[in-house]
């Protein structure tokens, strides 16, 4: 983004640049557009910024950026922007709905003892380029250099799957071509075509197979993959990929195995039961998908060897009874045998059962917190 040619921002008819970086100028009423910049726009001996201080201009200045942004420039922003997904292909009628029942965990597990022949198998070829691209990785650095992560760095090369949250393509029937491995979460992907011949990636649900039809539709089937928002979905369904703000894409229930269960519907929101065993409501005009994630048996999976660790970007990690005093409250002592105190972490923070959320912060839409892990392990949710 630095160099000879650099983007700035243009809006109200003036360029705002400088020849070190990407200054980005917000004016009263104006739309800032990408425009490119080459070489120096101030004059001889006259910087860009004190320029713009000079003639007065309510710009507001950002260093380069240097976080994850670089995927999108959007990417520190809380409200989504529209985006048009449509092709101008002619829709046809969508389908009469006729599968009305609640898709519940008991149906899946039928449909799973139905598949037991036909496991999902991954696609062992590359990823399509266009709907990928390299993860840049930062070591647990923040955008300042500082280690906010400990533990963190290298790893082999990945490419991000650009995953469709929003479900964006309405009404249009899309079949699934296969299922493929994606190395930057832990739930497998379906690249899905849709009639009128978009490829695109979903999160695959643990039922979905090479051959389905899928589709996002307020009169979709209630069968996994589709994806409705929760004003159509019954009680006792369950969900993933549920969005928190209409419009804003699924951010809940997202891993691998995980699903949430619509428990109640009132005029203006749906309660459901997370993973977590956290109680919360959501809108209903919030659209979520149905059926249970797949890839159940990731967290079987047997490592092998140390390396394993490191080609997932995990770095070593040592003890904190294998530490001095001065470097961990747990080091010190002649056997490292015990932990001296309570588990804690080296700032001296308790790490079992310690409540880290402020009392003051309210619930919002939270009906009951999760429970403890010591209580979930009792009562064999864990």
């Amino acid at each position: 983004l630095l160099g000879s040619a650099s983007p700035v921002a243009k809006a109200g008819g003036q360029v705002v640049g400088a020849d070190r970086g990407i200054f980005w100028g917000t004016f009263p009423g104006s739309r800032p557009e990408v425009a490119t910049f080459s070489g120096n726009s101030t004059a001889a001996g006259t910087s860009a910024p004190s320029r713009l201080l000079a003639e007065g201009w309510h710009a507001t200045l950002l260093l380069p950026r240097r976080w994850a942004g670089c995927y999108s420039r959007i990417i520190k922003r809380n409200r989504v922007p529209f985006v048009d997904f449509e092709t101008g292909f002619p829709k046809a009628e969508p389908p009469t709905q006729t599968v009305l029942g609640a898709f519940t965990l008991a149906k899946q597990q039928k449909l799973e003892r139905l598949l037991e022949a036909t496991p999902q198998v991954t696609f062992k070829g590359r990823v399509i380029p266009r709907l990928s691209t390299h993860r840049i990785k930062h070591g647990g650095r923040n955008d300042g250099g500082r280690v906010c992560t400990r533990h963190r760095g290298g790893g082999t090369r990945q490419r991000l799957r650009f995953v469709d949250f929003k479900r964006g393509r309405k009404d249009i029937p899309a079949t699934v071509l296969r299922i493929e491995h994606s190395p930057d979460r832990t739930v497998h992907v379906a690249l899905i075509q849709y009639e009128d011949g978009v490829l695109s990636y979903i999160l695959a649900p643990l039922t979905l197979r090479p051959g389905d039809t899928v589709l996002a539709s307020e009169t979709a089937n209630l069968v996994p993959g589709n994806c409705l928002p929760l004003r159509s979905i019954p009680t006792g369904s369950i969900v993933h990929n549920i969005e928190l703000r209409p419009g804003a894409g699924g951010q809940f229930i997202r891993a691998a195995g995980t699903f949430a269960t619509v428990i109640a519907k009132d005029k203006q929101y749906a309660t459901l039961k997370l993973r977590s065993t956290e109680i919360r409501k959501f809108p209903l005009d919030c659209w979520a998908t149905i059926g249970q994630l797949g890839n159940l048996e990731r967290f079987l999976r047997f490592k092998g060897k140390a390396g394993v660790n490191r080609w997932l970007g995990f770095r070593p990690s040592v003890r904190g009874n294998a530490m001095n005093p001065s470097d961990h409250p747990h080091g010190g002592g002649t056997s490292a045998k015990h932990t001296k105190r309570p588990p804690v972490t080296p700032w001296g923070i308790p790490c079992i059962g310690f409540k880290t959320r402020s009392p003051k912060k309210p619930l919002g839409l939270i009906v009951r917190r999760n429970l403890p892990g010591k209580i979930q392990r009792r009562y064999g949710m864990r």
